[in-house]
């Protein structure tokens, strides 16, 4: 079915996309686990799979990338088959540098950074830099380039002076529809791999961006302020001691028993002095799954979101943080020693979805001499983007997240993306514009909407009007309820840079089949 939704008027177009998604939620009967998309093996249980790794130790930071140069920085990551030691057990899995947490890549406003991308993998594979403000083709961070196996790629980012200060990602975006992605098999990769993805940043391709450095957004006494980088990744361990891959014999299921790992370690501990403030730098850096985290007896102090300043300060006590979701927080130690959980709780994405087990995944000591009790942070952070309430708008569309009664299929607007089709859109954006789109999920679970290239704001869910508090590039869209659709409307801005802006599931097993499409962006 196709939904020509760019060229109907706004009424019309939300009755329109409500009477459709009312009839897809009928077909979308279900079977959970909506990111399993096809038969798998029995995975271990988490205890399992955690035998042999200690717990504990002090938190280790992710390695920043070796660069060279202020203004014009270049890194090489070698993708390639890895042997990891988590916590004390050998997994095998993928990465960019031995580690499974990639290197942290620390790039400034208006800069330039050229990454070698050399890939020593058995299927082909490719760079995106989540959230980054960078032309979306050429040797920039263009999703549809493939680099074959044993290939290497140099990608030429050139980073706007006005690009936000905050914390990002990158990882393999491989869509395993626009090249030969399918390993042929052998000693080292038996029965053979699909590269896509899930598959890969599920093996360990991705790691964190740090744009400039967003302390230098707050108050004077908060600007030198300790600040961590919690990469948050799950990993499924087989019995063999490999990361489980969709292969022709099996694919990952997203539902089944995990490892949460911070920074690539099991429950390390992270260390305050009573009364300190740290800045925590937090990314779901994982394939598929969500987390809701909570710190015990705390609550976060919201500075950032999707590597923009918030228009105006939160606390907040949980975080729903979908794949590809970031959020920069405070936190304040407690005046007296003591221990508190950092956890992600039970959650649910639908009766579609998933259902994930409460887990501990880092521990907070605090203990040693009391610090300086710094002033609270409240208030508007002086970069945030602008509000885009008061915007005129060139055009409304509508998007529709639908997918198959078996969960294995996934479709925007009717049509499952596969390889380099047409937009869903006939009429493309225009530079100079702000355009409403309304996005609407027909399924029983929650869908991660992303968008490249440009950030957008959240103008309502389900109907209630959302006040500005931040821009952002990941929205998670409820799911469908009582035979109504989950509705969010976002507004976007197309500033400065020509060419195809990606929008998919950030699921990967969704958007590696099938929802994902583009916007053609035209001067």
């Amino acid at each position: 079915m196709r939904f020509a939704s760019d060229k109907t008027s706004r009424p019309l177009l939300r009755r329109t996309a409500l009477a459709l998604a009312a009839v897809l939620v009928a077909v979308a009967g279900g079977t959970g686990a909506g990111s399993a998309v096809a038969a798998s093996q029995p995975v271990p249980t988490t205890a399992e799979q955690e035998k042999g790794m200690t717990a504990g130790g002090p938190l280790r930071d992710p390695v920043d990338a070796d660069a060279s140069g202020r203004h014009r920085v270049r890194i090489t990551l070698d993708a390639h088959r890895t042997r990891f030691d988590i916590s004390g057990r050998g997994v095998v899995g993928q990465s960019y540098d031995g580690r499974y947490i990639a290197p942290t890549l620390r790039m400034e406003p208006g800069s330039t950074v050229v990454i070698q991308l050399v890939n020593h993998l058995g299927v082909a594979t490719n760079l995106h830099v989540h959230g980054m403000h960078v032309y979306p083709a050429g040797q920039a961070d263009d999703p549809f380039r493939c680099v074959p196996a044993g290939a290497t790629a140099t990608y030429l980012l050139r980073i706007p002076r006005g690009q936000q200060q905050g914390t990002y990602w990158y990882h393999s975006h491989a869509m395993g529809r626009t090249c030969p992605f399918r390993s042929a098999g052998g000693p080292d990769m038996t029965p053979p791999m699909v590269g896509d993805v899930e598959n890969q940043i599920f093996a360990g391709l991705s790691g964190a961006i740090v744009v400039g450095d967003d302390r230098s957004l707050l108050p004077a006494t908060l600007r030198h302020i300790t600040a961590h980088t919690l990469v948050l990744k799950d990993m499924q361990i087989d019995r063999k001691g490999h990361i489980v891959q969709n292969t022709a014999t099996t694919a990952i299921n997203s539902d089944s028993p995990t490892v949460r790992l911070v920074d690539g370690q099991l429950r390390p501990v992270l260390s305050m002095r009573p009364d300190e403030t740290q800045l925590w730098r937090i990314v779901n850096a994982g394939a598929d799954i969500f987390y809701q985290l909570r710190l015990d007896g705390y609550r976060f102090t919201v500075v950032g979101e999707d590597g923009a300043p918030v228009a105006r300060v939160t606390t907040a006590t949980n975080l729903l943080m979908p794949p590809g979701k970031r959020f920069d927080v405070l936190v304040t130690a407690c005046p007296r020693p003591g221990r508190a959980w950092l956890r992600t709780l039970a959650y649910s994405t639908g009766p579609q979805g998933d259902s994930y087990p409460q887990s501990r995944l880092l521990r907070l000591d605090v203990r040693g001499p009391r610090a300086a009790r710094l002033p609270r942070v409240t208030g508007r952070i002086p970069t945030a983007a602008p509000d885009l309430r008061g915007a005129p708008i060139a055009r409304h569309r509508t998007v529709v997240l639908s997918e198959s009664a078996d969960g294995n299929t996934f479709y925007i607007n009717g049509r499952q993306f596969s390889g380099d089709d047409p937009s869903v859109f006939a009429t493309p954006a225009r530079l100079g514009t702000v355009e409403e789109w309304t996005v609407v999920n027909a399924s029983r679970e929650i869908h991660p909407f992303h968008l490249h290239v440009s950030y957008f704001q959240v103008m309502s869910v389900n109907g209630r009007p959302q006040p500005y508090a931040h821009v952002q590039d990941t929205v998670p869209i409820p799911y469908a309820s009582h035979g109504r659709p989950g509705v969010v409307v976002v507004r976007i801005a197309f500033t400065d840079f020509p060419g195809r802006y990606l929008f998919h599931c950030h699921i990967g097993a969704h958007e590696d089949n099938g929802m994902m499409s583009f916007v053609n962006v035209v001067r």
